[in-house]
C-alpha cells in the first residue's frame, strides 16, 4: 500500500462524510463483501456511465491496495485505472460548489500522479506520461490551483530533460513551444537557450520557424548574435541561418569587410535575385562597381517581377556612372523605362547620365554656350519624371533649380548659337561636340 498514509491526510483535510470516506484506504478490499473482479466490474460500469461518485466507491480499494492484477480479468491494467482515478476526483471537484470542497478533489487527483511516479519509477515511459499528465491537469485546473500554470510549465521541462525528442516532435512541439513562451516571458534566457539549442535538434516544419524566433527574441544586440552563431558557423560552415542572422548582425554594425564575407558564403550556396543583389549593393558600397556591376548582372538573370527587373536595371546603370562610364550606364537607363515608363526614377538617372557627359566634356576646356544647351536635354527628363511619377516631384524641383540658371541666356541664344529662338528644336549629338555624338536627342531651346 503505498502513500497511503499521505493520502489519509490529505483527504481528511475536508470535513464532510464523503470525503472523509474517500480518504479512508484501511479498506484495502472490496466493499461489501465483493470480489475483486465483481467490485472492478462496477467500479467500470460506473465510470464509464460518468456515475463517479460510486466509482469512486467500489474503486476506492484499486487506489489503496494498488494490485498489479485481478483474478478473472486478464487484461487488468493498473496504470489505465490510476488514470481514470484522476478523472474522477477531476469530474466530482467540478459539482462541488464548496471551494475548499473542490481544491481537496483536485489534491486528490494530485495524489494520484505521486502514487504512479512512485509504483514506476523505473519504467521511463510511465515517468513521462505522468509527467504529460500532469502538465495538462495543472492547465485545466489553473483558475482553481495556486500558481497551477507555472507548475505544468515545470512538468513540461521534465518531459523535456526525460526526452527532449518526443517533447519536441509531440503535438507539433506544443509542450516546447509552451515552455519557451514561458522562459522568454520571465526573462529567463539561460534556460530557453538550453531548450532551444537541444529542441532545434529535432524540429520540424513550423516549429523551426517559431524556435528562430524565439531565438531572436532572446538577443538584445548584434553582439549577442554573432556571438550566438559564430560558433555555429565554425562547426557548420554552410548554416545558411547562421549567415543570414550574422548578416543581419554585421550590417546593423556596419560591419563592411565581415559583411561580404558574410554575403559572398551565402551567395557560394544559395544562389538567388535576394543574395546576388545584396552582395553586389555591399560591393557598391565599398565602390568596388566592377564587382557590383558583375553582381547586379547576376541578379537581373534571376529577377522574376517587373519591380525587380527595372529596379536592378537602374541600379546597374549607376554603377556604370559611379565606374565613369556613362555610355554603357544610359542603356541601362533605357531598358529600366522601357519596362516601366512611368518609373520617375529612371528618368532621373537620364538627368544625371547627361550633367556627367558635360563634366566630362569640359574636363579639359572651359563651359561653352554649346555645352549650355545638354542643360534643356537635363531638364526635358526632370520634367518627365515629375510628369510620369509624382513621388519623385521634390527630388526634381530641388535639381531643377540647380539647372535652370546655367542653361543659354538669350545672349548665348542670339550670339553665339546662331540665333536660336525659344520653342525652336535643337539635337544634342556631335554637331553640338564631338563628344556628345553618343548621345543623339533632341531638346527644346527656351
Amino acid at each position: 500500500m503505498i502513500k497511503s498514509i499521505t493520502l489519509i491526510t490529505a483527504f481528511l483535510l475536508a470535513s464532510s462524510a464523503i470525503v472523509t470516506a474517500q480518504a479512508e484506504c484501511t479498506a484495502t478490499e472490496p466493499p461489501d463483501g465483493l470480489k475483486p473482479i465483481a467490485a472492478f466490474s462496477i467500479f467500470q460500469s460506473n465510470f464509464k456511465n460518468e456515475d463517479y461518485p460510486f466509482a469512486l466507491k467500489y474503486g476506492r480499494w484499486i487506489l489503496c491496495s494498488t494490485p498489479t492484477t485481478i483474478e478473472g480479468y486478464p487484461g487488468f491494467e493498473l496504470s489505465r485505472q490510476l488514470d481514470r482515478f484522476t478523472t474522477i476526483y477531476q469530474e466530482i471537484a467540478k459539482s462541488q460548489t464548496d471551494p475548499s470542497l473542490k481544491a481537496t478533489y483536485l489534491d486528490s487527483a494530485l495524489m494520484v500522479f505521486d502514487i504512479k511516479l512512485e509504483l514506476y519509477k523505473d519504467d521511463k515511459e510511465q515517468v513521462y506520461k505522468t509527467h504529460q499528465q500532469m502538465g495538462r491537469y495543472y492547465l485545466e485546473n489553473n483558475s482553481i490551483i495556486t500558481d497551477a500554470v507555472s507548475k505544468a510549465y515545470e512538468q513540461f521541462q521534465i518531459m523535456f530533460d526525460l526526452d527532449p525528442e518526443k517533447t519536441t516532435t509531440t503535438a507539433r512541439g506544443y509542450y516546447v513551444d509552451n515552455l519557451l513562451r514561458n522562459y522568454v516571458n520571465k526573462g529567463e534566457t539561460e534556460k530557453a537557450q538550453k531548450v532551444i539549442n537541444e529542441a532545434s535538434k529535432y524540429a520540424t516544419g513550423a516549429l523551426v520557424e517559431k524556435l528562430n524566433n524565439y531565438q531572436k527574441d532572446l538577443f538584445e544586440s548584434p553582439e549577442d548574435i554573432i556571438a550566438y552563431y559564430i560558433p555555429i558557423l565554425e562547426e557548420s560552415p554552410n548554416n545558411v541561418e547562421a549567415l543570414k542572422a550574422l548578416e543581419g548582425a554585421y550590417e546593423d554594425k556596419d560591419n563592411q569587410a565581415e559583411l561580404t564575407k558574410v554575403r559572398r558564403k551565402l551567395h557560394e550556396i544559395e544562389p538567388t535575385f535576394e543574395s546576388a543583389k545584396a552582395l553586389a549593393e555591399t560591393e557598391r558600397s565599398n565602390a568596388r562597381y566592377g564587382e557590383a556591376i558583375k553582381l547586379y548582372k547576376e541578379a537581373l538573370k534571376m529577377a522574376k517581377t517587373k519591380a525587380e527587373k527595372k529596379q536592378t536595371n537602374l541600379n546597374i546603370a549607376n554603377a556604370y556612372i559611379n565606374q565613369g562610364d556613362i555610355k554603357t550606364a544610359d542603356t541601362f537607363a533605357d531598358a529600366a523605362i522601357k519596362i516601366d515608363p512611368n518609373f520617375g526614377l529612371a528618368y532621373i538617372t537620364k538627368a544625371t547620365i547627361y550633367n556627367a557627359a558635360v563634366t566630362n566634356c569640359v574636363a579639359d576646356r572651359k563651359l561653352e554656350a554649346k555645352d549650355r544647351m545638354v542643360y534643356w536635354l537635363i531638364i526635358d527628363y526632370l520634367n518627365m519624371a515629375k510628369a510620369k511619377d509624382p513621388s519623385v516631384a521634390n527630388t526634381v524641383n530641388s535639381q531643377l533649380g540647380n539647372y535652370r540658371p546655367v542653361t543659354p541666356t538669350g545672349e548665348d541664344k542670339f550670339l553665339r548659337l546662331d540665333n536660336l529662338k525659344d520653342g525652336q528644336k535643337v539635337k544634342i549629338d556631335g554637331s553640338v561636340a564631338p563628344c556628345y555624338a553618343w548621345i543623339n536627342k533632341t531638346t527644346t531651346v527656351r
